[in-house]
């Protein structure tokens, strides 16, 4: 075997016992709270995304059929909810028609108040993994056949999907 393929193994190796050794949860809290109001690498953070959305650019609907900002806000605060129920041990909603877009309001306080509780749901998902424990990981929601790793990582693509659309209607 030569020299540069052992080192090619050795680093191999350590890397995967690195990944294996590494607070998995503390790695999720990092992603959640850096896509809400972090540096992240991809660009703007939700908290900058959403900043300077007026009441009325929120409520635009510049393509017909399709989501406002303030929609996709109260969608994405809806599914943390549910995701949060799911992590604190009760059951993650089956919503039926449209349920899971919650209607908006008028006001530029309303829409404040939109925003407000999108940021207290991902504090409260925050607070709640403080709790979990790589293992916990593991095991399956209530009710489902996934895990909390996989509800965690759909929180994450759903968010991260979501507000791609959002900075595109600005």
């Amino acid at each position: 075997m030569t020299q540069p393929y052992r080192a090619h193994i050795f680093l191999f190796l350590l890397i995967g016992f690195h990944l294996m050794t590494m607070d998995e949860v503390k790695l999720l809290y990092d992603q959640i709270e850096t896509t809400f109001r972090g540096k992240s690498w991809h660009g703007p953070n939700m908290i900058q995304v959403l900043e300077g959305v007026s009441v009325d650019k929120a409520r635009l609907r510049p393509l017909s059929g399709r989501h406002s900002i303030w929609e996709l806000v109260n969608h994405m605060n809806y599914w943390m909810l549910a995701a949060l129920k799911g992590l604190n041990g009760g059951e993650v909603p089956r919503p039926e028609g449209f349920e899971d877009w919650p209607p908006i309001g008028v006001t530029s306080e309303e829409w404040r108040t939109s925003v407000a509780d999108l940021e207290g749901t991902v504090n409260s998902i925050l607070d709640t993994l403080m709790g979990f424990s790589n293992a916990r990981l593991e095991e399956k929601v209530q009710g489902r056949d996934y895990s909390y790793r996989s509800l965690i990582h759909g929180v994450l693509h759903h968010n991260l999907y979501h507000m791609g659309q959002i900075a595109l209607l600005r």
